[in-house]
């Protein structure tokens, strides 16, 4: 089993840890839930769209095509 650090900001971890106790699930479970999901279907399991987010999306766009 792998151990996975992730830095987000302190509020941030609080919400995220309070949305997962009001569903019934760990922090560790959703995130396992996230990275199986994003495997399963080979890719996020959501629209990224912003500006912020071009060079991901170019990097997509070059693996497609080549």
């Amino acid at each position: 089993m792998a151990i996975v650090s992730v830095r987000m900001e302190d509020e941030t971890k609080k919400k995220f840890e309070t949305f997962c106790d009001s569903v019934g699930i760990t922090v560790s479970a959703a995130v396992n839930m996230f990275v199986k999901m994003t495997i399963r279907e080979d890719r996020l399991p959501f629209d990224v769209k912003g500006h912020s987010f071009e060079p991901l999306g170019k990097v997509v766009q070059a693996k497609d095509v080549g």
